[in-house]
């Protein structure tokens, strides 16, 4: 089976939230994107066909919107693009010629249905027409100063078209492209999270960080954590809710928190437990919960593919991981207070052991940088497969819930 390659990248909205990811030619491990100008429809034409037919834009992207980089014959030729509109959007690339040919193609897309996005947008008052059809603007800030960057917007709010700000590395680059208006966010900035210095963590933080401890320590007993998840109303309800859905198919309806421990098995239910606990965080974006729980089920399942024993510690990983976002403090001050091994603590800290090595592969499949994305002896299209059912069971959970 011949390995396939797409580059995933999430577009944030406002509120954090996953607006739809922009999906990306990869040539293999080496992360290769750059294509000659003769190869680049064959670029996109790879990237079509792996996203709709052999993958599934579904587990690709859910029900979010795929924004898909278009070379000129995909947007003038009217028989060239077998998409349908739907959940689709055609990004124009920045080096396409502005003529009367792109702008009549983009008539008959948008006439279509479909959503028109300009991708590296450098202001140009002769772009009028072309910029009048787009419904959506992408601004690469890291070729603009702040004040061109102003500019841009300034003279691009007297169009219709919502603003996209591209390259966000840092926390202040999204605060200030946040207050200048833009709509939507693309970047690794979420991977920085705000960090609240010299304020105490409030009283549902402290409460939750009480009950991962007694969830992962392993000298607690069964009655004790029945205890622990009970006393926690939304938690328990949680639980009893997703072991009677449709995601476990039970034969018959489970009615308590100490049934549910006999059947999933105390590590199991406390992976869940755990899981169930950080997504009552109300004050946090449901997004960074799914990005917790597809980091969590990847690591377990690449653990799954290599053989290697004690998965719910790679799922405690994944999951863990994005604690400092959840919690808004730096990692190893949230991880102080709970009972985890060594070997978590540095994987979690420093990605050292083998759990370090699942978690860096992990992470690097999260942002495309396939040529960090290797574990044990995996092939690339084990990672592959990984990430996908890592994304759909994400899904699959947070529809359950």
């Amino acid at each position: 089976m011949a390995d396939i390659f797409i580059g995933r990248q999430p577009i944030y909205n406002k509120n954090l939230g996953v607006y739809g990811y922009e999906l990306l030619f990869r040539a293999g491990h080496n992360n290769a994107a750059n294509v000659s100008i003769d190869s680049a429809d064959s670029a996109t034409s790879v990237t079509i066909i792996n996203s709709f037919m052999e993958m599934g834009l579904d587990k690709l992207v859910g029900n979010r919107k795929a924004f898909i980089n278009l070379t000129k014959r995909f947007l003038t030729d009217e028989d060239a693009l077998p998409l349908l509109p739907e959940n689709v959007v055609l990004e124009v690339l920045e080096d396409i010629d502005v003529n009367f040919g792109l702008i009549k193609g983009l008539e008959g897309l948008v006439k279509r249905g479909f959503t028109i996005a300009l991708d590296d947008y450098l202001y140009n008052p002769s772009h009028k027409p072309m910029v009048s059809l787009a419904s959506i603007i992408k601004i690469d800030i890291m070729q603009l100063s702040e004040k061109e960057l102003i500019n841009h917007v300034k003279q691009l709010s007297k169009y219709k078209a919502q603003l996209l700000a591209e390259k966000i590395e840092t926390l202040d680059e999204y605060e200030f492209c946040q207050d200048l208006g833009f709509d939507y966010f693309q970047g690794y900035f979420l991977s920085r999270p705000r960090i609240i210095k010299g304020e105490s963590l409030p009283t549902n933080k402290l409460s939750l960080l009480n009950l991962l401890a007694i969830l992962q320590n392993p000298d607690s007993d069964i009655e004790e954590l029945e205890e622990a998840i009970s006393f926690d109303v939304a938690i328990s309800y949680k639980i009893l809710k997703l072991i009677n859905s449709a995601f476990f198919s039970m034969q018959r309806k489970i009615e308590s928190i100490k049934q549910a421990i006999v059947i999933l098995g105390r590590n199991q239910l406390r992976s869940w437990a755990s899981m169930l606990a950080l997504s009552n965080l109300e004050d946090r974006p449901s997004e960074m919960m799914h990005l917790a729980m597809t980091r969590a089920k990847m690591c377990e399942l690449l653990a799954e593919k290599a053989n290697l024993p004690s998965r719910e510690s790679y799922f405690t990983v994944g999951l863990f991981s994005a604690l400092d976002i959840l919690m808004e403090r730096e990692l190893s001050e949230v991880l102080k207070p709970l009972p985890l091994s060594e070997e978590v603590v540095a994987a979690l800290l420093y990605k050292k052991g083998v759990l370090g090595e699942a978690l860096k592969c992990v992470l690097s499949y999260e942002v495309s940088d396939f040529a960090n994305a290797q574990f044990q002896t995996l092939a690339s299209n084990d990672l592959f497969v990984a990430n996908v059912e890592a994304v759909s069971w994400a899904n699959m959970v947070t529809d359950a819930l």
